[in-house]
């Protein structure tokens, strides 16, 4: 099986090595800089040693072409970053050679030439640029850079110590100290490589992080896509066309609780006349319910013309439910069958409340959940029938259980107490305003608590 690259060659991990090597040769640069301006001082305020001019043309000459050579890495390091290029392995080379190459030479030249002797010089100002440049390399995360550049300084101030003490310019029992510092120098080299070996760890696990989190966010867009998707097809199985039975106004709404819900309601209508309406409940929310109610519509719609009851048309939409869900899932469901003249026929699988407003007395009656949902076990009898009549000003209020369901701020329910005070309160207005004012006295209630279940209602309303 191939392996999956490496984290450290991705454009993420790249991106931040070069953005490194950019701060690290902008450091070094101000370092050596630093060097410059105190040679310049020296030798303005009469420093025995930059005031020799050989001594000072010379490190002057080195310290500007350091600066020259690293502002030309550092102008190449920006090319490549705005290219989305990768460093190339002769970039840290020379960048490793020129760290070196500039306090070192110095210290040579002050080995040579220095009025006050080679021995004077090993401890020079311009060793303090050694350690710096080693714990800079750590910005390159390369720990075998930085181990390499620790040992070359080490060995480079060594041979300056040896070739003193080989010249009898500096009593030997000062050999060891001289030593000391050279070790000194391969330890911190040591050191930055560990750094730099832990820094690159953190940084890789970082990227893998960001990584992984945008491959979540890019795969969470592509769910919440398909879920918009979703949405837009469940909504558009819901009606659109008002029914055509003159004297009676009909409203819906569905709200689901997630991106797609189980609830929805139709209508349809019966060959001898009448319309069937029909609200369903499928138990959870979100995509599996989506599903279910999906499946549910499509049998009661392919079901209902040729039902010759309300009973029988449940009866029937109960054993296709069973043949095809497994599991916890179930659904309740009302039946309205409405003729052109008022008179209805209502029938539940396990859903209520259902409410009747009367408006000659403004009574509001209430009827359960009569029989068991649908999927839930085969041979079930549904009935009573309810035959009612909806006369003048009448209202036939059929709700999932969002509505009474829906928390407030201090977690308690909207309520059926609630509920039905708002039907009253609402009930001679059209079929469309008592649905809105019913979402909107839940929404009041919630005070932007999250709606925990999907939301549906249809109204019937005799003129």
């Amino acid at each position: 099986m191939p392996q999956p690259p490496s984290i450290t060659l991705s454009e993420s991990f790249q991106s931040r090595l070069q953005r490194a090597e950019r701060t690290r040769l902008m450091l070094v640069l101000a370092a050596v800089g630093v060097l410059l301006a105190t040679w310049v001082a020296r030798q303005a305020l009469g420093g025995v040693v930059a005031s020799n001019a050989v001594v000072y043309h010379w490190v002057i000459g080195i310290l500007l072409g350091s600066m020259a050579v690293q502002a030309v890495l550092l102008a190449h390091t920006q090319h490549l970053m705005r290219q989305g290029r990768h460093l190339p392995t002769w970039h840290h080379v020379v960048g490793a050679v020129v760290d070196l190459a500039t306090p070192f030479g110095v210290l040579l030249v002050l080995h040579i030439h220095s009025p006050r002797g080679p021995a004077a010089e090993l401890a020079a100002p311009a060793l303090l640029l050694v350690p710096m440049v080693i714990l800079l390399s750590v910005l390159r995360l390369k720990p075998m850079v930085c181990m390499l550049i620790g040992l070359a300084a080490g060995l480079a101030h060594l041979g300056l110590a040896a070739s003193t003490f080989l010249q009898d310019a500096a009593d030997r029992a000062a050999l060891p100290l001289m030593a000391s510092y050279s070790v000194l120098l391969a330890a911190i080299g040591a050191a930055a490589a560990f750094l730099a070996g832990y820094l690159r760890g953190c940084i890789r696990d970082a990227v893998r992080e960001a990584e992984a989190a945008e491959r979540s966010t890019r795969a969470l867009a592509v769910v919440s896509k398909e879920l918009q998707i979703a949405r837009d097809i469940q909504q558009s199985l819901l009606p659109t066309a008002q029914p055509d039975l003159p004297g009676l106004q009909f409203a819906g709404m569905s709200r689901p609780a997630a991106e797609a819900g189980g609830d929805y309601y139709d209508w349809q209508p019966l060959p001898d006349g009448r319309l069937a309406v029909a609200i369903a409940d499928v138990t959870g929310h979100g995509i599996g319910p989506a599903l279910v109610m999906a499946v549910c519509r499509a049998y009661a719609r392919a079901t209902a013309p040729n039902a010759p009851s309300p009973p029988e048309f449940l009866a029937r939409l109960n054993e296709l439910i069973l043949g095809d869900l497994s599991g916890a899932r179930f659904i309740t469901m009302a039946v309205a069958v409405v003729g052109p003249d008022g008179d209805v026929d209502l029938i539940s699988a396990g859903h209520g409340p259902t409410f009747l407003y009367r408006a000659r007395d403004g009574s509001l009656e209430e009827f359960g959940g009569t029989g068991l949902p649908l999927g839930v076990a085969e041979g079930e009898d549904y009935n009573p029938v309810s035959h009612l009549r909806l006369e003048s000003g009448d209202a036939l209020i059929l709700l999932t259980d969002g509505f009474m369901e829906h928390p407030g701020p201090n977690g308690s329910l909207f309520g059926i107490q609630r509920l039905a005070a708002v039907i009253r309160e609402h009930a001679t207005a059209p079929a469309t305003k008592i649905i809105a004012a019913l979402d909107a006295a839940v929404a009041a209630f919630a005070g932007g608590t999250t709606q925990s279940d999907d939301m549906t209602a249809v109204v019937i309303k005799r003129a």
